[in-house]
């Protein structure tokens, strides 16, 4: 890999509360042992391989422990049901809510009194696909919540017979709640409290901090449909854990494990700009960034220091293939306004946008690059874009006196 011919912008450290502790729980930048920070020498009694199984176009690892070392361990991925490290499995201490008196003193989770009624419903749909047979879960839940929902108008106008007849055959009645009068009826061996909605029904209204810490006290009941999150890895994530570091093992319903061959064709026939994005994702972590996505800015990337809860992302990177032979982009994945536009969003969230040139090697023809062995053949070149600002550059240009 060709090195930069600039140096990198220092990072923006992210401002905290005083009663906020970020702790890193890494002790190697890679959830693999390194000899130069453990000490010890590396073999294969000590090097941990993780599982993790290929549904559409991620791989997702289940595994508890697997997952607290994949993310926590250079932050890998990001939790399927969390906004990025999973976090959703661990019960987060709250003000306010009661705490479970045994002597392992568990948490209880929060759930609103809206989703509550929600995993009621996906209770009743997952007990409707067991005595139908074998039907996708996500076509069912959609039907269910499409089909069985109540009117309320019809309801309100109805008379009381007729209502307990809507009523009963859109929900049902369970011991744990009254589908007419919304009362959730309590069980103090539950897994889950259930609070009032974070905003107003009446008016939509989102409720002040002080309306939400009134609200905390709520309803301990059994999840009707417990949900468990897993770990979301990006198919660049995914292959550097298994040809960069060799700790993960992918597996396919069809297939089984996957070898570096099959991920490589598999991967490549599912994102068609696979390998480009493959080989700047391994650059800039064999450059010690922590690369995460970056498709909420509208680029391929964004490069964190350290990781994201110490730093914010220093760069925007777009991901840009060139034909070796030819000095020609690949593909046109911008025009000019596009780029304007581009890097004016980037600017107004405080980062820099790089192009990351990937140029195809030469002497390489199509086949060549259906295997990983074409990896250490291609070259990377970065380049920062800016805004020409004219005062700026007046400010600091040195003006010569006339003699």
């Amino acid at each position: 890999m060709e090195k930069p011919a600039f140096n990198f912008t220092e990072p923006k450290k992210k401002k905290r509360k005083k009663e906020t502790r970020v702790e890193s729980g890494t002790s190697s930048p890679f959830p693999v042992p390194i000899e130069t920070l453990t000490g010890r020498r590396n073999s294969d009694l000590q090097w941990s391989v993780y599982q993790g199984r290929l549904v559409g176009a991620f791989v997702i690892i289940e595994s508890q422990n697997d997952m607290d070392a994949v993310y926590q361990m250079g932050f890998f991925g990001k939790g399927n049901l969390s906004w990025s490290a999973p976090e959703y499995n661990v019960a987060m201490e709250k003000d306010g809510r009661p705490r479970r008196k045994s002597s392992a003193e568990t948490l209880l989770r929060a759930l609103s009194k809206r989703r509550y009624l929600q995993h009621l419903e996906w209770k009743k749909c997952s007990e409707a696909q067991q005595t139908a047979g074998d039907v996708d879960l996500g076509e069912g839940l959609s039907s269910c919540s499409t089909e069985s929902t109540v009117d309320s108008k019809l309801l309100a106008s109805s008379p009381d017979s007729q209502r307990q007849q809507l009523v009963a055959d859109d929900v049902r009645v369970t011991p744990s709640c009254d589908p007419l009068s919304g009362f959730i009826h309590e069980d103090k061996r539950g897994d889950s409290l259930v609070v009032e909605d974070s905003d107003d029904d009446d008016n939509g209204n989102l409720l002040s901090p002080h309306e939400k810490q009134d609200k905390i006290v709520g309803t301990i009941v059994f999840d009707p449909y417990p949900l468990k999150e897993s770990l979301q890895l990006g198919l660049e994530e995914a292959f550097f854990l298994s040809y960069g570091l060799g700790c993960l093992v992918v597996s396919h319903k069809e297939q089984g494990p996957m070898n570096l061959m099959s991920m490589w064709s598999r991967f490549s026939e599912i994102d068609p700009n696979f390998v480009n994005r493959y080989i700047a994702y391994h650059n800039f972590r064999s450059k010690g960034w922590v690369v995460k996505s970056g498709i909420k800015y509208g680029v391929d990337f964004n490069l964190y220091k350290k990781g994201p809860p110490f730093y914010h992302s220093t760069y925007s990177v777009l991901v840009v293939a060139v034909d070796g032979k030819t000095g020609q982009e690949t593909r046109s994945a911008f025009d000019w306004t596009s780029l304007c536009c581009l890097n004016r969003v980037t600017q107004q969230v405080s980062k820099e946008l790089m192009i990351c040139y990937v140029i195809k090697p030469k002497d390489s023809s199509d086949d060549d690059l259906r295997t990983p062995k074409c990896i250490p053949k291609f070259k990377v070149s970065e380049f920062i874009v800016g805004r020409w600002v004219s005062k700026k550059e007046r400010e600091n240009s040195e003006y010569l006196e006339m003699p």
